[in-house]
């Protein structure tokens, strides 16, 4: 089984277009969840993809789709890394 890339929840592969985690409810089938999601990459994404795809958190009709492995993003309470660098400045400026 996979995971969600979003909470970790297990998950059923494949991954139809309309696939929601039954977790968190997020679009399994999308960019962000994609094992080629890179948004250094042209268009966001590591494959060779002709059109670009502009809301990278909803699900699509990519045929290079591959649901990724990666480990959720955040620690146990649910921050992100940007989360936690915006903390960090705050508590230096006194925000």
């Amino acid at each position: 089984m996979a995971r969600c890339p979003s909470c970790g929840t297990e998950v059923s592969t494949p991954v139809s277009f309309t696939a929601e985690c039954p977790s968190c409810g997020k679009m399994l089938h999308s960019c962000v969840c994609c094992a080629f999601y890179s948004p250094s990459s042209h268009y966001g994404c590591k494959e060779s993809v002709d059109e670009p795809v502009w809301d990278k958190e909803r699900s699509n009709f990519c045929d290079w789709f591959r649901l990724s492995d990666k480990a959720p993003s955040g620690d146990a309470k649910g921050k992100s890394e940007a989360d936690k660098a915006r903390e960090k400045l705050a508590k230096l400026f006194d925000f």
